[in-house]
């Protein structure tokens, strides 16, 4: 029977977050072979290898990918028994910084969770598109951001991958003999770039029909008919659907968005980066 001691997950949990075990080390606050031998012992204990060297550092294994998922579970379990027990309460107000297509989704059921369990803390909730939210939480103006990862130069916590479908009003009809009229983000939006690659990728003829600058912008403009735009499926508005798959049509768009907190922070904070871990692991994935 394995006994997985929450002090080597910790420790675990913290070189897999930051990706070296000097990171890793400054911030658990000890020194770099107290982390590389706790690293090694929990190996040891599980039977397997949980990290090997890359260019970019220490990368998971298959099997730390599999353990990453249970350590935060089990970590956030040691920790919730403790604040239940002793009759703890997390306090305090975090900034969380979101872009609009995701807070309009996926976080909705993680923060309302959240906060029915911790009725005392508080969260801004900051909706900026994905450049200017790496530029607050660079200037240390949010405490968590969720945005692209190609927006930030720092390993994120967490990743998710979502699509982008080609969404359309319920009766528009594609006129293969014309350009697609495309409903587009600003210039400002990284997801400009990958939109127009997957039609490059298939010679899809195509002209800019509308530029929308919020996710409010982009369901209006579907919602009238203007034309074809990209849209996280659970944000697609009513009346409208994703075009059918087809060789003519264009692909959906793949995004990837990180999930970024600040290295001191509060304990809600901590609190929220392992509940939102939790959901996760426990399977909110795409």
């Amino acid at each position: 029977m394995l006994d997985l001691d929450s002090y080597l997950l910790r420790a675990f949990l913290t070189v897999a977050e930051i990706g070296t075990v000097n990171g890793a080390a400054a911030k658990l606050h000890r020194t770099q072979a107290a982390v590389s031998m706790q690293i090694r012992k929990l190996e040891e204990l599980v039977g397997v290898t949980l990290f090997s060297r890359s260019s970019k550092g220490l990368e998971l294994t298959s099997h730390g990918q599999i353990m990453v998922a249970y350590a935060r579970e089990i970590v956030v379990l040691s920790d919730e028994v403790g604040r239940r027990l002793t009759g703890k309460v997390i306090e305090g107000r975090i900034r969380l910084g979101v872009v609009e297509d995701f807070a309009a989704s996926r976080l909705i059921d993680i923060l309302r969770d959240f906060r029915d369990q911790n009725p005392k803390v508080e969260i801004d909730i900051i909706v900026e598109p994905n450049r200017r939210l790496a530029e607050m939480f660079e200037d240390g103006k949010l405490d968590v951001a969720v945005c692209d990862i190609a927006c930030l130069g720092r390993k994120p916590i967490l990743v998710w991958t979502e699509y982008l479908m080609w969404a359309v009003r319920s009766d528009f009809v594609v006129d293969a003999s014309q350009p697609l009229p495309l409903i587009m983000f600003d210039d400002s939006c990284p997801w400009n770039v990958q939109a127009i690659a997957t039609l490059s990728q298939r010679n899809i003829k195509w002209k800019t029909a509308c530029v929308a600058s919020t996710l409010v912008a982009m369901a209006t403009a579907v919602r009238v008919g203007i034309g074809i735009g990209p849209m996280i499926s659970a944000t697609i508005p009513d009346g409208c659907r994703a075009l059918d798959k087809s060789s003519d049509l264009p692909t959906a768009v793949r995004i990837e968005i990180g999930f970024y907190a600040q290295s001191d922070v509060s304990e809600g904070v901590r609190y929220l980066v392992e509940f939102v871990s939790r959901h996760t692991a426990m399977g909110d994935r795409p």
